[in-house]
């Protein structure tokens, strides 16, 4: 790669959001590069494989009602189908009691993707020329000038790149858009409101347990599992359609500080023993364990996202920047979507009227 690129627009982060920006605009000829500071795309959509089954350690669910996913997946021809949800949910008390719930099921209706949400990164992915993307490429700074903006950039391995660009998309996730250096200066209420944006699933962690067998299912449970006791609050069937291997997986109830006091070892072995309190002997020895703490990744998380969110946060931004850079800057990650804010749908959204606009 020349240590000097050119291009019209220059879209920073290579999540899903930056790569349905960077497909819609190249396939409609603008000359857009995609910058990503990871070695893989796809930002927090991240798809683990066991055989042929695929799980998925970042969002596994769109919804139906969600006209922008529904659109992709139907342009790619990609396949979903029901989050299963037949069997009793176990509820697990602060003391260990368990009981049976045969009429809750918390995650009805809700659907998961064929080949895990890693399809929509793959198929967007594959349409964007190699040329077109840099990896491995963290941004630092971006300047505005008469004609273009220049964005510096560091490879991992310590050599510079900059990029001139008529447009500029921070694909990024709010906290992460407010550290970059920009010249002129952001004013100070705008860089406030993008610090004090929570990125979602930056806080949390993820545990998936691999198995031969469904044995949940022969019991008589959906493999849902609402917990008080933990360490993992919430479980579900992840499993793959049709076929095996079979897998549950839990999002873990304890916060980034508490996780990193406990430890990775001592985490795992938690995991394992309330999975076989729940499920019995059959859960003990999972053929994968796999634990994705997002808190860990430095291009999702901040410091400050370490802090518990209980909830889903109300996002959705009006970032105000000065006349330089009016037109030329756009915010398009999902947590500045109005509607659906930090789901899969928001940052399609977002993408769409980035290239439209």
């Amino acid at each position: 790669m020349d240590d000097r690129v050119e291009t019209d627009v220059a879209i920073i982060g290579g999540g899903v959001s930056g790569l349905a920006a960077a497909w819609q605009l190249h396939r409609h000829g603008v000359r857009v590069l995609l910058i990503e500071a990871r070695s893989r795309l796809g930002g927090r959509i991240l798809t683990a494989r066991s055989g042929n089954a695929a799980f998925d350690l970042g969002p596994s669910w769109v919804w139906p009602g969600q006209p922008h996913v529904a659109s992709l997946l139907e342009h790619f021809s990609i396949a979903v189908f029901e989050q299963p949800c037949d069997g009793h949910l176990l509820h697990q008390e602060a003391d260990g009691r368990i009981r049976r719930d045969p009429y809750l099921s918390p995650m009805e209706h809700s659907l998961r993707i064929e080949g895990g949400t890693g399809a929509l990164v793959d198929a967007l992915a594959a349409q964007i020329p190699v040329e077109h993307i840099l990896l491995e490429m963290p941004v630092r700074s971006l300047a505005a000038l008469e004609d273009r903006i220049v964005i510096e950039a560091s490879s991992v391995e310590g050599s510079e790149t900059t990029i001139d660009a008529r447009h500029v998309a921070l694909a990024l996730p709010p906290r992460l858009a407010a550290q970059l250096r920009y010249e002129p200066v952001l004013p100070s209420t705008t860089t406030e409101l993008l610090a004090a944006t929570p990125t979602w699933m930056a806080n949390h962690a993820k545990v998936l347990a691999v198995y031969a067998k469904p044995f949940w299912r022969e019991q008589g449970l959906s493999g849902d599992v609402l917990s008080r006791r933990g360490p993992l609050a919430e479980i579900h069937d992840a499993s793959p359609e049709i076929g095996g291997p079979y897998a549950l997986f839990g999002f873990v109830g304890l916060d980034a500080s508490a996780r990193a006091s406990v430890g990775l070892e001592a985490l795992e072995r938690a995991a394992i023993t309330q999975l076989e309190e729940l499920f019995g002997p059959e859960a003990r020895e999972p053929q994968e364990l796999w634990v994705q703490d997002w808190s860990d990744e430095p291009f999702t998380a901040t410091t400050a996202d370490r802090a518990h969110l209980a909830q889903h946060g109300a996002y959705g931004l009006n970032v105000v920047v000065p006349p330089f850079w009016q037109d030329r800057l756009h915010f398009i990650g999902t947590e500045t979507a109005f509607d659906n804010g930090g789901l899969i749908e928001g940052a399609l959204s977002q993408a769409t009227k980035f290239a439209r606009k």
